[in-house]
């Protein structure tokens, strides 16, 4: 399944502000394709024909719960059905974006292939993973913006000028700002390319009746988190550096690799740690930790080598799988030895989990990994422990200059790895051609570097850390900010911007 490389192309998903409302011919005449056929077809099409916009009140309540619970789209194309469907549904634009279920979980952005970022084109491809359904959904609102991450289907962007952090549902088209995040970058992340390439997800606040964004750097300690309500970022840790970390039921999950601990990183508690990770499999100096929610359970993947392998056949690494159990009175690692029908997608950007009965084109209870070989991506069997290398070398180069034009259309796994290859995606760039790029390409090379340059934090004049205030007002502040419970007082840093200086 591919799309055009050249042009955005294919029909936008109207947002429900101009689905005008379709009046349904209640009316008891027969249907207009029966006016025209014989007496008898006309009465059996009389017969069959029933105003499904005259269904009663609880009827239409219980299909309309039925279908938002399955997928928020096919909420808003029940809507816009006639006008006494959309009626009986509520508007699915929650402005604050605390209803979970109004988030349009499943769906996962599709790259184009041809280069052009999504932020610079203003639209998106998605991909509905449980029902196959793709919508290219245009977004003007993505002007200016960096992406830097999704959560449930929900954008985070980051404001190439200001720094500002925006929330954006890509179907309702609401959004939700956030502070500048200038002063954590002053402060904290001096690199350009960790700020470049900031991650962050979207969860539960625990003050107010709204979402909160936790926020972390690659390359750079620290984890902050901010609400719309806040007038800015607030550092939960500022040493922790997270290999890994996902929002799963409104909380944040992590992995501190150099203590091998699974944590609670928001909301705050007296203690964060889940549990520990075992370092009996093959070379622990070679472990790499992945989180990933699969089938409303949160597992954690360890990638490990092993150079004394008892199954034949191509084995350039082996996994072990476990499920996180969150809950406070268990808090522990439980071994699973099978995904059943789900199928993971795992990167250090981002991971993802599909099921073969759904999109039959995957393989069921197998692992997607990208290598460092000269394949990109191999599929690892949870069952057999062995592992197939499913994309070949890529032929659109010869490692010194391009040979030839991408080779389309692109499958259905390769578009799923490089949603979660975010350096790609965002890039407009298939992973599978794109893992190594030829240092001879200087256009792209530099290319790249002027977008990564994008970010340009001001000079903050009168910022400063609190670093001379008192307990007592860090105490104030923070409770006045976070309305906690005792269990989640703790240490926190606050940087204040006072002015921008151009």
């Amino acid at each position: 399944m591919g799309f055009a490389g050249t042009k955005r192309k294919g029909a936008p998903l109207a947002s429900p502000a101009v689905c005008a409302a379709r009046p349904c011919n209640s009316s008891s005449g027969a249907p207009a394709a029966a006016m025209g056929g014989s007496s008898s077809g006309a009465s059996a099409a009389m017969e069959d024909w029933r105003d499904w916009a005259l269904l009663l009140p609880d009827l239409k309540e219980v299909i309309a719960a039925r279908v938002l619970a399955a997928d928020v789209v096919d909420y808003m194309s029940m809507r816009a059905v006639c006008t006494s469907w959309r009626a009986s549904a509520p508007c699915p634009r929650d402005p604050t974006l605390r209803d979970a279920r109004l988030w349009p979980r499943g769906w996962v952005a599709l790259c184009d292939g041809d280069g052009v970022r999504p932020a610079d084109a203003c639209e998106v491809a998605f991909l509905q993973t449980a029902t196959g359904r793709c919508v290219r959904a245009r977004l003007p609102e993505l002007r200016g913006y960096r992406i830097v991450g999704f959560t449930d289907g929900l954008l985070i962007l980051l404001n190439k000028d200001t720094t500002a952090v925006r929330v954006l549902h890509p179907f309702t088209r609401v959004a939700v700002d956030l502070p500048p995040i200038a002063a954590i970058f002053n402060y904290m992340v001096k690199n350009q390319q960790s700020r470049a390439w900031m991650r962050a997800a979207v969860c539960m606040s625990q003050s107010s009746d709204s979402i909160a964004v936790v926020a972390w750097f690659p390359n750079s300690p620290g984890v902050v988190v901010s609400e719309p309500s806040f007038p800015c970022w607030y550092i939960i840790n500022h040493n922790i550096q997270l290999a890994a970390a996902v929002s799963f039921q409104g909380s944040v999950y992590g992995v501190i690799s150099n203590e091998r601990q699974v944590v609670q990183v928001y909301p705050q508690c007296l203690k964060p740690c889940i549990a520990r990770i075992p370092n009996t499999f093959g070379i622990p100096q070679t472990h790499l930790f992945f989180l990933v929610e699969s089938a409303t359970r949160l597992i954690l993947v360890l990638r490990h080598f092993n150079f004394e392998n008892s199954v034949a056949g191509y084995r350039p690494c082996e996994f072990a799988l476990f499920e996180v159990d969150t809950a406070d009175e268990h808090r522990r690692l439980n071994p699973l030895s099978s995904l059943g029908d789900q199928a993971l997608f795992i990167s250090r950007d981002r991971c993802l989990s599909v099921s073969h009965n759904n999109l039959h084109s995957i393989t069921g209870n197998a692992i997607y990994f990208y290598s460092e070989d000269l394949y990109p991506i191999i599929m690892y069997s949870v069952s057999s422990g062995t592992c197939e290398m499913i994309s070949t070398l890529s032929i659109i180069h010869n490692f010194k200059k391009k040979i030839r034009p991408s080779v389309r259309p692109f499958t259905l796994v390769d578009h799923l790895f490089t949603f979660c290859n975010h350096r790609h995606w965002s890039s407009g760039l298939m992973f599978h051609e794109y893992h190594c790029i030829p240092r001879s390409w200087k256009a792209i090379f530099k290319k790249l570097k002027a977008q990564d340059c994008e970010v340009q934090v001001k000079s903050l004049e009168g910022s400063r850390l609190t670093n001379n205030t008192s307990l007592s007002t860090l105490r104030a502040s923070y409770n006045k900010n976070y309305h906690p419970s005792p269990s989640s007082l703790g240490w926190f840093l606050i940087l204040f911007t006072i002015t921008y200086t151009v």
